[in-house]
């Protein structure tokens, strides 16, 4: 077997072949293709560097699984950031100032690999798998959870700092921002050939789908997976619904819409959105409640051609695109869904929709876009949010700061709100924020906090006003809807994308 080189006399030597000939030089450093991954070796100047670019170009994601890693010393892995700007968004590594990638041993198209564990009072792990119940829940009293993901040998290493927190992903040894070249460097000592950098946990289209399969399989009541569409590039779209339970009529029906992925590169959001959904499928007092006379949809990756193929924005600005030959089928797929949904009588009463930025640009919890049409309801929801959260630990802004006021009518939240009467709201979440980093508990914990706030704000006077106007609108809407149609002499079943998009009809 041979070696790269020896030590003798403080000098690197190197060891020959029996047959007099030098050992082959090692692989090069490169990355296999992965769903959403966009990491691209482009020259290795040392065994120890290699520098990357992101393909295609985006300004606020990155991931790659790195194959012939060196195990002998630490590696830099160089990412230049110029000419990734994305229209208004720079691609400015000073944003990164602080940031910590994660890194993992385990397979990232493996769903195990997004489990982690936390010790209960009996010392015993817990996963986190919301589909695993009785005693699969328990993972060993160890140091360590018995898991399949990684050897044993190098899991030891992902454990928090306290011992009561395991993740296959944690955070990279060392990072450094160069402002001046718009360079970022993550530098590690890796312990085995094979692993996955990436600015943050992915939350992928693969691993939705395999979520997908358990929620279907694990046949909760009055919890549904819609299919509403297929993507240009074959993918499901996909809305859950959680019925709301005890609902007496229409008329006292809620709905919430929560929706991630607008911006398709914005992981954090998925999973913010997956802590509110699964602390509403849980068996407890506290969703039950939730989920009375409330209705919930999630859309967990607004758009799957872009998380897959790690492009930052296919859908978000286009719901009033209806004569341009090139909006996306999958608008209307999505107009239609709702479409659908108040033509029978059902209200939207409250549309949310969560973003993350990069790194250092807010804390925790940030308001980045306000409804210039009712400002001051949207500040009073933020202000109880934003109690609730600080309360929790969390970092927030002022509830009152934003990025701006106006109308996101041609994005799927806002369009609801000019259409069908909706609330909607906007949220940056930020996991990644170094005067307060979130572990995936803690930012999945947020996600519950923003479901649990919404729900409490809509049994209170102000979310029933706001329900009786969705009504009143819904009213109208259905009056002038006929009168239309009647001109017309049919409601036809295929309308034109004109009377979907322009008309909500």
């Amino acid at each position: 077997m041979l070696l790269a080189a020896v030590l003798g006399g403080g000098i690197a030597r190197p060891v020959f072949a029996q047959d007099g000939a030098p050992p082959a030089a090692p692989p090069p450093i490169a990355t296999i293709p992965s769903d959403g991954f966009n990491m691209k070796v482009v020259e290795q100047p040392t065994p120890y560097y290699v520098i990357t670019t992101l393909d295609p170009p985006v300004f606020n994601w990155f991931a790659g699984t790195f194959t012939n890693l060196p195990t002998d010393k630490e590696v830099t892995i160089g990412l230049s950031m110029n000419e990734m700007d994305h229209l208004i968004n720079n691609a400015d590594v000073s944003k990164w100032a602080g940031l910590k990638p994660v890194m993992t041993y385990g397979d990232p198209t493996n769903y195990a690999t997004y489990e982690w564990f936390e010790k209960d009072a009996q010392g015993r792990w817990v996963s986190s798998d919301p589909f695993k119940v009785g005693d699969a829940r328990y993972a060993g009293t160890g140091k360590i959870p018995e898991q399949t993901v990684m050897p044993q040998e190098v899991a030891p290493v992902f454990l928090s700092a306290d011992g009561k927190r395991w993740s296959a992903w944690r955070e990279i040894d060392n990072t450094e921002a160069l402002s001046t070249l718009n360079i970022f460097r993550c530098k590690q000592r890796f312990l085995l050939p094979t692993a996955t950098v990436a600015m943050r946990i992915p939350f992928t289209y693969t691993y939705l789908q395999e979520f997908l399969k358990r929620l279907r399989a694990a046949e909760l009541p009055e919890v549904f997976v819609d299919e509403i569409g297929t993507t240009q590039g074959q993918r499901q779209l996909q809305v859950i619904r959680l019925e709301g339970r005890q609902q007496t009529t229409i008329d006292t029906l809620r709905t919430v819409l929560v929706i991630a992925r607008e911006h398709a590169t914005e992981t954090a959001s998925s999973w913010a959105l997956y802590g509110g959904l699964t602390a509403l499928l849980a068996d407890t007092p506290e969703a039950a409640a939730l989920r009375k006379n409330t209705t919930w949809l999630f859309i967990p990756i607004q758009d799957p051609d872009g998380s897959a193929n790690a492009t930052f924005d296919n859908l978000t600005s286009k719901m009033c695109h209806a004569n341009d030959p090139n909006t996306p089928k999958e608008v209307f797929d999505y107009a239609q869904y709702f479409i659908d949904k108040v033509n029978g009588k059902q209200s939207i009463d409250v549309s949310i929709v969560l973003h993350n930025v990069e790194a250092n640009e807010s804390p925790n919890l940030m308001c980045p876009f306000v409804d210039v049409r009712f400002p001051e309801q949207v500040v009073a929801f933020n202000t109880q949010l934003f109690d609730a959260a600080r309360a929790k630990g969390y970092q927030t802004t002022a509830p009152e700061m934003n990025y701006g006021k106006g109308w996101m009518n041609f994005r799927l939240y806002g369009w609801c709100a000019l259409h069908f009467g909706t609330f909607d709201l906007a949220f940056e979440v930020n996991e990644c924020y170094p005067g307060n980093r979130l572990s995936i508990t803690q930012l999945t914990q947020l996600g519950g906090l923003l479901v649990q706030e919404t729900g409490r704000w809509l049994a209170g006077t102000e979310g029933e006003q706001w329900h009786q106007h969705a009504r009143q609108v819904l009213e109208e809407r259905a009056k002038k809807r006929a009168e239309f149609f009647k001109t017309r002499g049919n409601d036809p079943p295929q309308r034109s994308k004109t009377i979907i998009l322009m008309r909500a009809y």
